[in-house]
């Protein structure tokens, strides 16, 4: 008979006790073990559900109506809950303290520098500059982390190779050992794979898992739907310089830039249309298919990781513009970027 430490009997306890105290919440109802067995995947053997139920009931944390098999929590037993939680949410402090720690440096420069990016276009041009953060889906994993916020809450952080970090909060409600199963899961596949291809890699490991962790399952389902989501962004700056810069003062134009930078989304996929040209775009006036733009000049070209194309920069000017040497500008910040994120890839 394989023994089982009393740290695990415990731990077993803790999370029969915890589920039990939820599902009665949840419901008013008293809960028996076929609740356990059939709802919440528990991995455990009827007999040693009800053995831990009975202990948990000699111990004076459930007790049961007389009319019922099912059990209920005590005030002993509130009190274990909520002192569980609080003990989780400072755990969850700590965890996000830690990732914040180890991330938020590589974050904040990868930030700080596509921000300063789009300053120094605007400033060498006189014009607006703008650049696309490393387009996600063609990003791959590197890490995935979880931090347990609350009983039913997690937050799913993502590190990319490029150095982006993307977060979402998703509702689960999981053991600490199911969470831990999910990340040893998920980043042994998905780690270094593109964030297009997550959603068939996780479906494709789905199939392989084991059954009895169905509830880790729907929540990695959860996740694919969070990796499928991600958006790209982009910065902009200098929608001032339309203001005093000559051939760019014309105050039909400045409404029109103003009003265009409600519609990133369409920006963002007008200028995904030259992601792999491989060279400087320059759309002139009507040939931008963004009404806002029909007056304006953009010059784009994409920035590299030393293995592809992962994001966009430029130039938003006048038509009536020094074109050779805002194409030089826009080629020579491109090189910039491209060592950035080849030193940051390794």
């Amino acid at each position: 008979m394989r023994h089982v430490s009393l740290e695990v009997i415990k731990e077993r306890k803790n999370n029969i006790l915890s589920v039990i105290i939820h599902h009665y919440i949840k419901t008013g109802k008293p809960v028996g073990s076929n609740v356990l067995i059939k709802e919440y995947n528990l991995s455990l053997s009827p007999a040693t559900i009800r053995k831990l139920m009975a202990d948990l009931e000699r111990d004076g944390y459930l007790t049961h109506p007389h009319t019922s098999a099912g059990r209920i929590p005590t005030d002993k037993g509130y009190r274990a809950y909520v002192d569980a939680l609080v003990k989780l949410e400072n755990f969850a402090i700590e965890e996000e303290k830690r990732i914040k720690k180890e991330y938020e440096q590589k974050h904040n420069e990868i930030e700080t520098f596509l921000s300063e990016t789009s300053r120094i276009l605007s400033g060498l041009s006189q014009y607006t500059g703008f650049v696309m953060t490393p387009k996600t889906q063609c990003d791959e994993v590197k890490n995935i982390e979880f931090v347990q916020i609350s009983n039913e809450e997690l937050l799913v952080v993502l590190l990319t190779k490029n150095g982006m970090i993307k977060h979402k909060k998703i509702e689960a409600y999981l053991t600490r050992g199911q969470i831990s199963r999910l990340r040893d899961f998920l980043n042994e596949k998905l780690r270094g794979v593109s964030i297009a291809q997550t959603n068939k890699e996780i479906i494709l490991g789905i199939r392989d898992f084991r059954q009895n962790e169905a509830e880790i399952l729907k929540i990695a389902e959860k996740i694919s739907d969070v990796f499928y989501n991600i958006q790209d962004d982009v910065y902009i700056d200098g929608a001032a310089n339309g203001v005093t810069i000559s051939g760019f003062n014309d105050f039909d134009l400045i409404k029109s830039f103003i009003k265009f930078r409600e519609y990133k989304e369409k920006f963002i996929e007008i200028i995904n249309e030259d992601f792999n040209s491989g060279r400087i775009n320059v759309k002139i006036g009507s040939e931008n298919t963004l009404a806002e733009l029909k007056d304006l000049s953009v010059i784009t070209t994409a920035y590299n990781n030393g293995e592809r194309a992962i994001g966009i920069l430029g130039i938003i000017g006048p038509k009536r513009m020094e074109y050779k040497k805002m194409m030089s500008i826009v080629s020579s910040v491109s090189e910039v970027l491209n060592e950035f994120f080849r030193e940051i890839s390794g």
